[in-house]
């Protein structure tokens, strides 16, 4: 079962309506990584919709974390400008608390819109 699991609406699956069982616009796990990291993994679509709630799961995890997070989205199909902007905002508040964010497997949706946008030089490849 995903540590963080969201729908439209941003609820938390079975939250008491029929919409609960309509399949999760994305999901999130974690585990330890080394040196005192948090992997994060995230699978499903990251936009407008999803944008607070991934904000809200990323900062309990860079909260929980020692020097920072990996990010795995590898599962990520769809990217958006808002979804970037929580990956930015991430990034910033890393930064302020001496800790940092890195990317590991990233889909050809998430390369492709960190191309383009000329911010895939901020987020180092994990080791």
């Amino acid at each position: 079962m995903a540590e963080h699991e969201y729908e439209l609406g941003f609820w938390p699956r079975g939250a008491g309506t029929a919409a609960a069982a309509a399949p999760l616009p994305f999901s999130t796990d974690s585990y330890p990584g080394g040196g005192g990291r948090l992997v994060m993994v995230i699978r499903g679509e990251l936009d407008h919709d999803t944008a607070p709630a991934l904000q809200r799961a990323l900062e309990e995890a860079l909260e929980r974390s020692r020097s920072g997070l990996e990010l795995d989205l590898q599962a990520v199909p769809f990217l958006d400008c808002s979804g970037l902007n929580v990956l930015l905002r991430l990034r910033r508040d890393a930064q302020t608390h001496g800790k940092t964010v890195e990317l590991g497997p990233r889909s050809p949706a998430v390369t492709r819109l960190l191309t383009l946008s000329g911010t895939a030089s901020l987020f180092p490849r994990a080791q």
